[in-house]
């Protein structure tokens, strides 16, 4: 006869279960993802303690590390771009802010451009839109769309798609087929992590995806990410160090963080030195 968890369902266990568990939850970690421990208990029908037990056995063995509730990557990723953008508003604010106004040089009137989603891309949205330049916006993110609504010298296309409630964007299928004969003065995008030897760092390969397409596609790229950004770690290589356009930050980082980027002939725009942020002529490289 069967034991039952604390909310009825039937509990499973033994060796064998026991390895699919560990091995459903390595998978997870392995996507840069959080595992909760409500939501395995719930989904292979055992307690939370068999559940937690799973993860202090994994974490012992260096696969994974245990936090509230659950467990994260080993490697030390930063968790910060896996909760809801309405928390990460407040993280760092000052510094993206900063990092917002060092990309505000970019934007000239009668552009047409790109506006990924993140916290920091909002803040660079508002920033835009107080400073009332005329531009032509597309975006995937319902709060910057909403951000211009008041801008009468903007135009702002907001792209259909699967919305994720988490991000409060469209992504999918949806939107990369959006995206496929759209091009684009300038094309701006947040960074979960800016690492001196892999380059833009993202959670998921769809940030990965997005960053590819509209580099193809546009004349300029910018990514914006405070300091802070700097030196951590992520799940994706969202954009390899040598692809590397521009960076926008609110102060320079340490030299061992930012030569890398320098020496393969990316700018880091500071908001005290606009002036680097240089007019490029040149089309994308798909349509040279």
């Amino acid at each position: 006869m069967s034991s039952s968890n604390d909310s009825g369902a039937p509990r499973r266990s033994g060796p064998v279960l026991g390895a699919e568990r560990q091995r459903s939850i390595l998978a997870a970690i392995d996507r840069g993802g959080i595992v909760s421990v409500g939501e395995f208990a719930e989904r292979f029908g055992v307690s939370h303690e068999t559940i937690r037990r799973d993860i202090r056995g994994l974490e012992e063995a260096g696969r994974l590390r245990r936090i509230h509730g659950g467990a994260a990557p080993a490697s030390g990723f930063d968790l910060t771009a896996r909760r809801p953008v309405s928390e990460r508003l407040s993280v760092d604010r000052d510094a993206k802010l900063r990092a917002a106004v060092a990309a505000m040089a970019l934007f000239e009137d009668d552009m047409n451009v790109y506006l990924g989603a993140s916290s920091t891309m909002l803040l660079v949205a508002e920033e835009l839109a107080r400073r009332n330049r005329a531009l032509a916006i597309t975006t995937n993110m319902i709060d910057i769309a909403v951000a211009f609504a008041g801008a009468e010298r903007c135009s702002v296309t907001l792209l259909g798609g699967q919305v994720s409630p988490r991000t409060r964007s469209t992504g999918g299928v949806e939107l990369m087929k959006a995206l496929e004969h759209r091009l684009f003065d300038l094309s701006v995008m947040g960074a979960s992590a800016v690492h001196p030897q892999f380059g833009v760092l993202g959670p998921t390969s769809a940030h990965a995806m997005l960053a590819a397409v509209l580099c193809a596609h546009s004349t300029r790229h910018c990514f914006v990410a405070h300091s802070a950004k700097f030196g951590r770690r992520d799940a994706q290589v969202v954009r390899p160090l040598r692809q590397i356009d521009m960076i926008a930050t609110d102060r320079r980082p340490p030299d061992a963080l930012a030569a890398p980027f320098e020496t393969t002939g990316a700018v880091l725009l500071l908001p005290d030195q606009a002036a680097l942020a240089r007019p490029s002529s040149l089309p994308p490289e798909d349509l040279r």
